[in-house]
C-alpha cells in the first residue's frame, strides 16, 4: 500500500511539472511577443519621428524655392511645377519625393463675394449657376450662398439658420452641414461622378489659375466658353505659357468678348501650393500632404497631412 501511494504522488507532481513547464512556456513565448511588439512599436516610432523631420526640413526648402520664384506666372512648363519630373531631397540612407503643385485651379468658393461678404461677384454668376445645374439643384446653390455670406438675411429662394457660418468655411466638407448637400455631391462615389469639389477650392483667393485649372472648370468660367474651347486652351497651354489673362486672345478660336469678362477671374499666378511629401527609407515610406500659401517673400504652411 505505501509503495503504490508513493507511485501516486510521483504522478501527481510529473503532471505538476508539466503543467509549469506549459505555463513558463507561454509566458515566455507571451514576453517574447510583447517584445517584438514593444521593438516594432519603437521602430515605428522612430521612423514617423525622423519621417517628420526631414517632411519638415524639405518644407523649408520648397518654401525658399517657391518664395524665390520670380516669374509673373505659374505653370506646369516650369521645372517646380512640373507633373512629369519630381524633386528629390537625398539625406544619407533617407530620400524625400516631392511634388508641388500650384492649387487656385479651381474656382475657390470664399472668393465668389464682393468685398461686403454678400454681394455676390459677376464674374462668377455665370459659373455659379451652371454648375448647379450640373447636379439639378438651384435651390442647393442658393441655400450654400446663404450658409456663407457674412448677414442674416435670407436671399430670394434661400433661407437662414442658426447654424450658418455666415462666413468662410476651411473646407468642403462644412457643406454637408446643409441638408440639401450630400457627401456624394460634394466628394463623388467614385472617380467618374461629378462632384463639387470638381469645381470648388477652399484654397483660392479671388482668381483662378487658367495654366492649372481643369477643362470642367474652364469650360463653365464664361457663357461663350464651352468644352470645345476649353480643350483648345489646354491644348494651346500644353506648347506655350500663359503668360497673362489677355493671352488668351491668341488662343485660335477664343471668343474675343470673353477676354475682357474674364479679366476678373481668370490670372496665371497661384498663392496656394500642395506638397506632396514621400519620406523613403529602404522599403519604408510615410507620406505627407502639406497646403501652403504664398505670402510676401515666404511660404506658410496653413494644412498638414499624413
Amino acid at each position: 500500500m505505501m509503495f503504490g501511494c508513493r507511485k501516486t504522488r510521483g504522478g501527481f507532481v510529473l503532471v505538476a511539472v508539466l503543467m509549469i513547464s506549459v505555463i513558463l512556456l507561454g509566458a515566455s513565448t507571451s514576453f517574447a511577443w510583447f517584445a517584438r511588439t514593444q521593438i516594432r512599436r519603437v521602430s515605428d516610432e522612430e521612423f514617423a519621428l525622423v519621417s517628420r523631420t526631414l517632411a519638415v526640413i524639405a518644407c523649408t526648402a520648397v518654401s525658399e524655392w517657391i518664395a524665390s520664384d520670380g516669374n509673373d506666372f505659374d505653370s506646369a512648363s516650369e521645372f517646380l511645377y512640373s507633373p512629369d519630373f519630381p524633386i528629390s531631397l537625398p539625406f544619407d540612407d533617407w530620400e524625400v519625393d516631392i511634388k508641388i503643385t500650384p492649387q487656385d485651379a479651381l474656382i475657390p468658393i470664399n472668393g465668389v463675394f464682393l468685398p461686403d461678404g454678400v454681394t455676390t461677384r459677376a464674374e462668377y454668376e455665370h459659373a455659379w449657376r451652371e454648375i448647379w445645374d450640373l447636379f439639378g439643384r438651384n435651390n442647393a446653390g442658393t441655400a450654400v450662398l446663404d450658409f456663407l455670406d457674412s448677414d442674416t438675411e435670407a436671399r430670394a429662394g434661400g433661407r437662414e439658420e442658426d447654424y450658418f457660418v455666415n462666413g468662410k468655411i476651411s473646407d468642403l466638407s462644412e457643406l454637408i452641414n446643409l441638408p440639401e448637400i450630400t457627401a456624394e455631391m460634394v466628394y463623388g462615389s467614385s472617380a467618374d461622378v461629378v462632384c463639387l469639389s470638381d469645381y470648388f477650392t477652399v484654397y483660392g483667393d479671388e482668381r483662378v489659375n487658367i495654366n492649372f485649372a481643369p477643362g470642367s472648370v474652364l469650360a463653365v468660367l464664361d457663357q461663350d466658353i464651352g468644352p470645345d474651347t476649353a480643350n483648345a486652351i489646354m491644348t494651346y497651354r500644353a506648347d506655350n505659357e500663359i503668360k497673362s489673362a489677355s493671352a488668351l486672345a491668341e488662343i485660335p478660336g477664343f471668343p474675343p468678348a470673353a477676354v475682357a469678362r474674364l479679366g476678373g477671374v481668370v490670372s496665371v499666378k497661384s498663392n496656394y501650393f500642395s506638397v506632396r511629401l514621400g519620406v523613403r527609407n529602404g522599403s519604408r515610406e510615410h507620406n505627407f500632404v502639406v497646403m501652403m500659401r504664398r505670402g510676401s517673400g515666404k511660404c506658410q504652411i496653413i494644412n498638414w497631412r499624413e
